[in-house]
């Protein structure tokens, strides 16, 4: 997948929600979509291209690794990202984004923890979810109009 085609798909000027996946490639856990994170993050999210959103959920889940090993370089990495790094607001969540998570469990089933993500995106009014998740990709077809998803593996290789 070509760097033009990419731009194509993350149109400038879109809000993005950047999962776990997205962020864990980003953060040094090796994946396949780990240079192409890279580009998007570096290069979108740093230069204010698209604005990215991440969910306390996604916050907690990308902690967890860090934490269990120790407080040490990788914890003050992850903080320091997700404290400075320019462009990439996390979200709390709030009563309306519950409410979100609430409507898309039941509606499309998901669990709790995603459900949360995405419905922090939907508030956000980010345009595209970034992910590694193909069942975001089927379950949230039914929300099309509303956001579309960015499924990493999609655009490889980059």
């Amino acid at each position: 997948m070509s760097q033009a085609s990419l731009e194509k798909a993350i149109p400038e000027g879109d809000r993005i929600l950047l999962d776990t996946s997205a962020l864990l490639a980003y953060l040094g856990v090796p994946a396949p979509t780990t240079p192409l994170v890279r580009h998007v993050i570096d290069e979108y999210v740093r230069s204010g291209r698209n604005l990215a959103t991440v969910s306390m959920v996604t916050v907690m889940e990308i902690l967890v690794r860090p934490l269990a090993a120790g407080p040490g370089p990788e914890y003050v990495h992850v903080m320091d990202f997700l404290q400075r790094f320019p462009n990439l607001r996390a979200v709390p969540i709030d009563l309306p984004i519950a409410q979100e998570a609430a409507s898309l469990r039941a509606q499309h089933k998901f669990k709790t923890p995603d459900a949360l993500v995405i419905a922090t995106g939907l508030a956000a009014h980010v345009g595209h979810l970034v992910c590694n998740d193909a069942q975001w990709k089927s379950r949230l077809s039914a929300i099309s109009t509303r956001v579309k998803v960015l499924y990493l593996e999609d655009h490889l290789p980059f």
